[in-house]
């Protein structure tokens, strides 16, 4: 492997932005970089922002920018780049896995790696969603940290594999079936807790016949068994993040009467997105419950 260089001589030369450099200065791989790669494969699209708080201390971000620089001219990541939120002609860079990156999880963790060169420009297409997504679980995964739980997480490409779909009957129209397919699913455990969770990220595009539909999904799969063959654990929330939305601030409110006149109650928690942060997510008043006024805490 290249020896690497000394800190200011691997980062002296300017590389380019928008292209690989064509001699990019040597680096040699640590432990950090290739949970990075891990990272970003198992999240398909990542901020500079989300790895650095994955990753790095707050004071760390320029050195977090380098190695991400240096992961992306050897070859071990792409990146793309987006308009930035709230802005005129500049760009933010989104990372994803590339081939060098594939081949380095394959040989170093020796995983079985689910990704092709194809699947990032059709996944584009969701990042936002994608995004999304990725900020919950990062807040779990921090807020788990500091909890001493270990995390579970099954990412909703898994969950949309035909093997992992679930069919419940629909309650309300004899002979329907109703697919359950959560945003993500994860557990919480140590010796004490085996706290299980579905992810449903609402971004208001939804209108209340899916809605309560999908209600619907989840208590039969709560109530058949079903969820508990998938799982192996009869432990189950489904969270519902609302995210802000200025042209619907009370889309969070309607969501809990649409459950509630479903039958929806205890299963269901709903949470603004705003007010979930890796200090907020499990241990803050910050979710209602369905069929309950007051506000609760994810874990007491």
């Amino acid at each position: 492997m290249t020896r690497p260089l000394a800190e200011k001589d691997a980062t002296a030369t300017r590389l380019p932005r928008y292209r690989r450099a064509s001699t990019p200065p040597a680096m040699q791989l640590t432990a950090r970089d290739i949970r990075i790669v891990r990272w970003v494969y198992e999240m398909r699209f990542m901020t500079r922002e989300q790895i650095q708080r994955l990753e790095f201390s707050p004071s760390t971000a320029s050195y977090c920018k380098r190695r991400l620089a240096l992961l992306f001219h050897h070859g071990y990541l792409d990146r793309k780049f987006i308009p930035a939120p709230g802005s005129f002609g500049s760009t933010r860079a989104i990372y994803c896995l590339d081939r060098k990156g594939a081949q380095l999880l394959a040989y170093e963790l020796k995983i079985e790696i689910d990704w092709r060169p194809r699947d990032t420009e059709r996944e584009l297409y969701f990042l936002q969603h994608t995004l999304a997504s990725n900020d919950f679980r990062i807040h779990v995964t921090i807020a788990a940290r500091t909890l001493g739980l270990s995390v579970y997480w099954v990412e909703e490409r898994t969950l949309r594999r035909q093997e992992m779909k679930d069919y419940v009957p629909d309650p309300r129209h004899g002979g329907q079936k109703l697919a359950v397919i959560p945003d993500g699913y994860f557990r919480l455990s140590d010796r004490d807790k085996n706290l299980a969770f579905a992810l449903e990220l609402d971004r208001s595009t939804v209108e209340e016949k899916p809605f309560k539909a999908k209600v619907r999904a989840y208590g039969e799969w709560k109530l058949t068994g079903a969820y508990q063959r998938r799982f192996g654990t009869d432990s189950l929330r489904v969270l519902f993040v609302i995210a802000s939305n200025h042209r619907d601030r009370q889309r969070l409110e309607r969501a809990k009467r649409w459950c509630e006149a479903e039958g929806g109650r205890s299963l269901f928690w709903f949470a603004d997105s705003s007010d979930i942060n890796e200090h907020t997510i499990f241990n803050e008043p910050i979710w209602k419950i369905a069929g309950r006024e007051d506000s609760f805490s994810l874990i007491e």
